[in-house]
């Protein structure tokens, strides 16, 4: 999505190439026992066909999730997948402070409901928390977190 230029802050975080490159090989070697059992006389099709829906949704799941790209404007938080879905925008005017945090590893990567609020977080375990006037929190993993802690305080 493009903020133009009054974006004072964007970031796209990823998995690491070693991570992608596993989800792609899980693709793969999935595809072809369907297709293994598809091509197999002593078996039923439907089989094969229902590995590969499954598979399809995992591995578009997975896609989808190796990304996240933070946008900070002047008067929002924008946060995306990369598939576009789901989106989140935090207003500006609802933060009521900001501060970096370290994740224990048990948390999670993902979209996740935690104890003290929501959290969404690609890969690694920084992470910058947004207390909004509501009471709840709003946890943004990042690989930048002084950046980003930076542009939010501004």
């Amino acid at each position: 999505m493009d903020y133009g230029a009054v974006v004072s802050y964007q970031h796209t975080q990823n998995y690491p190439q070693w991570l992608i490159g596993l989800m792609h090989l899980f693709a793969i070697v999935m595809f072809s026992i369907a297709v293994y059992v598809i091509r197999a006389e002593d078996t039923s099709r439907w089989l094969g066909f229902a590995i590969i829906a499954w598979t399809s949704v995992i591995y578009l799941a997975l896609l989808n999730f190796s990304r996240l790209t933070v946008t900070v404007t002047p008067g929002a938080v924008h946060l995306g997948w990369r598939l576009g879905w789901p989106r989140k925008t935090v207003q500006r005017s609802d933060i009521v402070a900001v501060t970096s945090h370290r994740n224990a590893w048990w948390v999670g990567f993902g979209i996740r409901k935690v104890s003290y609020g929501w959290m969404w977080n690609v890969w690694g375990l920084d992470s910058v928390n947004l207390q909004l006037d509501n009471g709840r929190a709003f946890r943004i993993g990042t690989d930048e977190p002084e950046a980003l802690l930076a542009a939010l305080s501004r």
